[in-house]
């Protein structure tokens, strides 16, 4: 099945997801909203990209990068 997500990633995705939402709130008192992500295979890297939109603002787009195995910011 194409474009299945395995439950390892849904993980990955659930914990970056927070990570990146804290980090927006911590760094920058702002709330925003993840709508699509890419985790890197780790062969190449070991990322998960988030893109998504300051929320209430969905013109205001925001992306960040985290290292799923560390979950720090890259």
């Amino acid at each position: 099945m194409l474009n299945a997500e395995s439950a390892l990633d849904k993980a990955i995705v659930k914990q970056a997801t927070q990570v990146g939402v804290d980090y927006y709130h911590e760094q920058y008192a702002t709330d925003v909203v993840f709508t699509s992500h890419q985790i890197m295979p780790s062969y190449i890297s070991n990322t998960i990209f988030l893109h998504g939109h300051v929320k209430g603002e969905k013109d205001n787009l925001i992306f960040i990068s985290i290292d799923y195995e560390t979950y720090e910011i890259t």
